[in-house]
């Protein structure tokens, strides 16, 4: 019997060695689960202009140039703190899927390789021989408390720019609790 416990504790090991690190919480600019405070003095030490504030959520310029508005999203718990639930950065219109190259690759040196990714390069040709580009791109990581999802759609004219890219990063537990509070909404109005 005394030779199960090395071998189980080689198995532990193993097992602890293989499982994926969880995701960040965010990036240098945010973490998901904090005070509506901390995100406001945030915002302001980076001195983004403010475009919407409401109760809920912040939308505001950005510091990176690539960057349209970042939107921070709040959920107010029952004792009344505003934690960050979700945040969107939403990037220019006419953005290029070489523009889409350079956020999954910064992403991916952030968190590793995605879960899923829909709509990347099929290595199909179309009749002249050039490569036929999906229509929409969606990448995403996940985990048991964090989501980040990279998404874009692309437009029919020449060069082909997107009409929206976006990158969303989504507190998964305190999503939970935001989409409990929307359906018992939607039952005490019916």
């Amino acid at each position: 019997m005394p030779s199960a416990v090395p071998v189980m504790l080689a198995v532990a090991v193993l097992a602890t060695a293989s499982a994926p690190s969880p995701l960040p919480r965010g990036s240098a600019d945010f973490r998901l689960g904090v005070f509506r405070a901390q995100v406001d003095s945030a915002v302001a030490a980076r001195e983004l202009p403010v475009i919407s504030n409401g109760s809920a959520y912040l939308v505001c310029g950005s510091d990176d140039p690539r960057v349209e508005y970042e939107q921070y999203s709040f959920f107010q718990a029952p004792h009344g703190i505003k934690l960050l639930w979700k945040v969107t950065i939403g990037y220019h219109l006419g953005t290029s899927r070489g523009d889409l190259d350079t956020v999954l690759t910064d992403l991916r040196g952030l968190l590793g390789e995605p879960s899923s990714d829909v709509g990347g390069a099929t290595g199909a040709t179309n009749a002249a021989g050039e490569p036929i580009q999906p229509a929409a791109r969606q990448v995403i990581w996940a985990d048991p408390s964090t989501a980040v999802q990279l998404a874009a759609r692309w437009g029919d004219g020449p060069p082909h720019p997107a009409d929206r890219m976006m990158v969303t990063w989504t507190d998964r537990r305190l999503q939970r609790l935001v989409d409990a509070r929307r359906k018992k909404g939607r039952t005490e109005e019916e």
